[in-house]
Parts: C-alpha cells; sequence; structure tokens
C-alpha cells in the first residue's frame, strides 16, 4: 500500500491522512454491517429482560396477558391491555411504577430508570386489538 501510495507521488503526511480517512470509511462500512445484527440482539436482550421484571413484579396482579388476575382485580390493578393504561403518558406509567399507586407498591427501589422504560415499553405490546 505504501509503495502505491509513494508511487503516486504522495509525502508521508498525506499517505498518512489518506490512510486515517480509508481506515475512516472502512470503520464506518464495518460499523454499518454489524450494527443490524448487533442491534438485534441487544433489542431481544432488553425485551428479555423487560419480560423478566414482567414476570417478576407485575404477573401476581396483572396476570401475563395484562388482563388481571384475580387477585389483581380485588386490587383494583388496571387491564393493561386497555385504552386507558395504553394511552397514557410514558411519563406517567413511569411515575405509577417508580412511586406506587393505591394498592399498587413502588418499584423505583428495585429498578432503574432504563430498565422502567422497557417494561413500559413491554407493557405497551400487550395492547389488545
Amino acid at each position: 500500500m505504501f509503495a502505491c501510495l509513494r508511487a503516486l507521488g504522495m509525502n508521508v503526511l498525506s499517505r498518512t491522512a489518506y490512510l486515517v480517512a480509508l481506515g475512516s470509511i472502512a470503520g464506518a462500512i464495518v460499523g454499518t454491517v454489524t450494527a443490524g445484527p448487533l442491534a438485534v440482539a441487544q433489542t431481544a436482550a432488553s425485551t428479555d429482560a423487560a419480560a423478566s421484571a414482567y414476570k417478576a413484579n407485575c404477573v401476581i396482579c396483572h396476570a401475563e396477558d395484562g388482563s388481571g388476575t384475580p387477585l389483581g382485580i380485588r386490587l383494583k390493578a388496571k387491564d393493561l391491555r386497555s385504552k386507558e393504561v395504553q394511552e397514557k403518558p410514558s411519563t406517567e406509567l413511569a411515575q405509577t411504577i417508580r412511586a406506587g399507586k393505591g394498592n399498587m407498591p413502588a418499584f423505583g427501589t428495585r429498578m432503574d430508570s432504563d430498565q422502567i422504560d422497557k417494561l413500559i415499553e413491554y407493557v405497551r405490546q400487550k395492547k389488545s386489538d
């Protein structure tokens, strides 16, 4: 490579700049190629983490499908599939998860903001048609 650049009459600084630019372009191409599967893997991992958090903390009252268990219904837990819940802003849902509301306990000490956001995305997938 250096011999070819030298044959073109490029000095050391020009060759270095050319190689740095070429490396940047190659890195961008490789990054583009690997970003797809990596992004899918990260999305799958965060979905799995959200599903685990839901099962560990929410299923007892809200049921697997979000409709509510007999216990949850007695405690007046919301149907997470309902239009009422699904149309609430994410900030309001996050506040409810973080601080609790009514009979729902607070989870702000057990989950960080990112986990709560992923949990909300998971709950949004339970929307009834």
